[in-house]
């Protein structure tokens, strides 16, 4: 299987002007298309930093991480970000003052999708995320977190990329919309054939993924292969 995601010895510092924090240290994994993988561990353990390098906010330290055997280092990480990679979060981060539609279509506007073009392939995407269709003109605020959530999801595909990012996706939700979210993203992950890669405290998620990997004190090891 084609390796979508490969990091090489990964490391990276936080530098101030008082003191350096090395968050990564030596992290080498790989992460391939048409697989869920969790990525566990505490609060500070370095995470959601390998998380924001695997979604080309920054560049790693030292080490190298490719994409499809590209050095991040190489790549227009503002490219990577709008075509091949989205990241979904625990808050959502919809547009407020958007309608459920309108927030599906924006990642399209951005590519200079035509707007006739967007609004149908967003329908598609909504109806993906099994969103009914009396929810498309409502705002983001008039619809349940699940919702919103799925919504996110939708957004987060339409980018066209074969890469899911998820932060804590399960984090606001209850036990219902959970599984709901979790048996979305192995479908996406299964049927679609997208990486998925989210990061989460919850144990019913990474029970669900196909790869888990454990982050201690910036050291990533292997759960369950």
């Amino acid at each position: 299987m084609e390796k979508m995601i490969e990091a090489v010895n990964v490391s990276y510092i936080y530098q101030t002007k008082y003191q350096k924090t090395k968050a990564l240290s030596g992290v080498s994994c790989s992460f391939e298309r048409g697989k869920v993988y969790a990525v566990t561990g505490k609060s500070g353990s370095g995470k959601s930093t390998f998380l924001s390098l695997l979604a080309g906010l920054d560049v790693p330290t030292e080490g190298t991480l490719n994409i499809e055997g590209e050095d991040m280092r190489k790549i227009n990480r503002d490219t990577y970000r709008l075509n091949r990679a989205s990241v979904i979060y625990q808050a959502f981060h919809l547009f407020p003052l958007l309608t459920v539609l309108e927030n599906v279509m924006f990642p399209m506007q951005l590519q200079h999708v035509p707007a006739k073009q967007a609004k149908a392939r967003a329908q598609e995407y909504l109806k993906k995320v099994d969103l009914p269709e009396s929810l498309y003109k409502k705002m983001p605020g008039m619809i349940s977190g699940g919702e919103q959530q799925r919504v996110a999801i939708a957004r987060a595909i339409a980018s066209g990329g074969e890469i899911l990012l998820a932060d804590e996706p399960t984090g606001n939700l209850d036990s219902q919309n959970e599984k709901v979210i979790v048996e979305l993203l192995c479908k996406l992950a299964h049927e679609d054939n997208y990486a998925v890669i989210v990061v989460t405290h919850n144990e019913a998620v990474a029970a669900a993924a196909d790869v888990v990997y454990g982050m201690s004190d910036g050291v990533l090891s292997v759960v369950r292969e």
